[in-house]
């Protein structure tokens, strides 16, 4: 009976490209790297179905004939010969890495020279090496990781005359790359660790010992990101506010000095920081622009060129605060492209609409929220937030909005119970905004307006929107005061 069948070697064939699938046959064609001739041939068969190797011909006893014409077809000898294929495409990948890794051949050309005993050559090669390490401006963790084992390499070579040398030198830099690669590695799975406590649920780890521990091993080791490490790790609640900004401004001015990896673990630190004391109320939604517009010019933000609807959604939010609509507008037009395309169009709607809304044009901006599909649970909630913000500004300007606000409050509300959310915190913090919004237009509707009891309206954390419910506050207590 014929079948289709699934292979290890067709989902490693999946994962090459055009040219690496060209490169794989000519190095399969190299007597040196294959003596299996019949690799050749069926790599030759089966790529004419590259890249999905789904069709209803690719079938183990075809592909047996056409390998094997002179052979009787056994089933046993067929996944041989797929399993000899996978192998080979293996040690093409190791090749392939290997041919393009310079630091990496230089580690074992390193290790060959030892192995056979060319003492010159050995430490000719690996001093050259620890030079060219020592030379770079920004050093990353593992830039430090190889300065600690070619040291020691260098330090326990069987010949001992190096080690016997007066001065010590090698070792003490064994020692103090040893105490680099432990505080730069261990503060980034602290520093985890703590954003885990934060944001995942039923996660408590127990950091404080660890952070006794690495605060003693720092004392007196002066390292960029280490000194960024040492404030973030020093916030306590009465400070965090001030300690924020003194890490955020040090860090936008500083953050050249660091590897790739410690811009992106402290960018992203600040930005979830910022997102909580947002939430909070304690920083204004303005204050993460300066933080979004590095993590966009450093790449940092973008993963394989891809901007997260969050990031989008948070950065016209802020720049639209802060009223730089010119931002905005270069915004979406260069990174609208850039978001996934199943949620791409309405990402863009959304983001015209808020725009509109903070230029006044609330017309323009309700036809955009309405002309969206808005199928995803992200921008239904993004979208009821704002249509909330708008009805509610347009009943500012015109008592005959009010029924349509306190219906939409009602119909938010009603979804948002409905609506299953990952965590509890979040959803409680959007059903506070529709409450609060409601208690607004009551306060501002009742004859007997009491200025007292509006101020202390927003006393409570985790409200969504609680900078722009702020700002209505302030126009309604304006508004209702007995000097209008």
């Amino acid at each position: 009976m014929v079948s289709t069948f699934s292979s290890k070697y067709f989902e490693i064939l999946k994962t090459f490209s055009e040219s690496e699938l060209k490169s794989l046959d000519s190095w399969l064609n190299s007597s040196w790297c294959n003596s299996n001739k019949n690799l050749i041939t069926l790599l030759d068969k089966v790529k004419k179905y590259y890249p999905d190797f789904d069709n209803d011909r690719l079938t183990k006893e075809r592909l047996f004939k056409q390998v094997l014409p002179k052979g009787k077809y056994s089933d046993r000898r067929m996944n041989n010969l797929l399993s000899e294929g996978y192998q080979a495409a293996e040690k093409f990948i190791i090749f392939q890495k290997l041919s393009q890794d310079q630091k990496l051949q230089k580690d074992l050309l390193s290790q060959e020279f030892q192995s056979r005993h060319l003492e010159d050559w050995f430490f000719r090669d690996i001093q050259k090496v620890i030079s060219r390490l020592e030379e770079k401006e920004v050093k990353d963790w593992e830039d430090h990781l190889d300065l600690l084992r070619l040291n020691r390499r260098m330090y326990h070579h069987p010949n001992q005359n190096p080690r016997m040398q007066v001065g010590g030198e090698t070792i003490v830099k064994m020692g103090e790359q040893l105490d680099l690669v432990y505080l730069l590695e261990k503060a980034a799975i602290i520093n985890e660790k703590i954003t885990r406590n934060r944001i995942v649920k039923d996660e408590n780890y127990e950091t404080e010992i660890e952070l006794k521990k690495w605060n003693i091993v720092c004392q007196d080791i002066h390292h960029p990101a280490i000194e960024f490490y040492k404030i973030r790790f020093a916030y306590t609640e009465e400070k965090r506010v001030e300690q924020y900004f003194s890490l955020r401004d040090s860090f936008i001015s500083g953050y050249g000095k660091l590897s790739l990896k410690e811009q992106k673990i402290h960018l992203i630190g600040l930005l979830n920081d910022s997102s909580l004391m947002f939430r909070m109320g304690h920083i204004e939604i303005t204050a993460t622009l300066p933080l979004y517009k590095l993590g966009l010019k450093t790449g940092i933000l973008l993963h394989k060129n891809k901007l997260t609807y969050t990031t989008f959604t948070n950065i016209v939010s802020a720049s639209n605060t802060k009223k730089d609509f010119d931002y905005t507008e270069k915004f979406i037009e260069l990174y609208g492209d850039k978001l996934d395309e199943k949620m791409r169009e309405e990402a863009i709607i959304w983001a015209k609409a808020h725009l509109s809304y903070y230029k006044k044009d609330y017309n323009t901006a309700l036809d955009l929220l309405m002309s969206a599909d808005n199928t995803s649970t992200f921008f239904q909630l993004n979208s009821r937030i704002l249509t909330t913000q708008i009805y509610f500004d347009l009943y500012l300007v015109d008592n005959s909005y009010q029924e349509y606000l306190v219906n939409y409050f009602d119909s938010f509300e009603k979804w948002l119970y409905r609506e299953k959310f990952r965590s509890k915190f979040t959803k409680k913090a959007f059903l506070k905004f529709v409450q609060k919004c409601r208690a607004l237009e009551r306060h501002y509707s009742n004859l007997d307006f009491q200025a007292e009891k509006l101020k202390d309206l927003l006393e409570e954390e985790n409200i969504q929107g609680l900078t722009w419910l702020r700002v209505k506050q302030k126009e309604i207590l304006k508004m209702r005061s007995p000097k209008n």
